[in-house]
């Protein structure tokens, strides 16, 4: 996947990049309908975030980034389905170490769920 990135500062051999993400939500027949395209019209249309400076590049030049299909796929797996992989594991933990309190279920269950997306975000800073 590939995606065109503006440069809009170079501090310290670090470069932020802006992207707009809005052409997806406004092209549909069915934006007004669907809950993506509601969604995005309460939220800002371009995202900012720091690279490390490539030479050549100055403010206003547009730069091309690069993701390849497995690491997508792999940052999906990890924001999607591991949460939810852990939500399972949790409750299945509490279950099996407290199986008439429902209460350490739910406790478990949240713990897990919360403990992967705080491991996501370290692993992906």
């Amino acid at each position: 996947m590939k995606e065109q990135f503006k440069v809009i500062e170079i501090d310290n051999e670090i470069m932020t990049l802006e992207v707009n993400h809005s052409g997806g939500c406004h092209s549909c027949e069915v934006s007004g309908g669907c809950g993506t395209g509601i969604l995005a019209n309460y939220f800002n249309h371009y995202s900012i975030f720091n690279k490390p400076y490539q030479s050549g590049v100055s403010v206003g030049d547009f730069v091309t980034l690069e993701i390849s299909s497995s690491e997508l796929f792999l940052r999906a797996f990890m924001l999607y389905i591991a949460p939810i992989l852990a939500l399972f594991l949790g409750s299945a933990i509490g279950m099996a170490l407290f199986p008439q309190q429902e209460l350490w279920h739910i406790l478990f269950s949240g713990i897990g769920f919360i403990a992967v997306l705080f491991s996501c975000r370290w692993f992906f800073k």
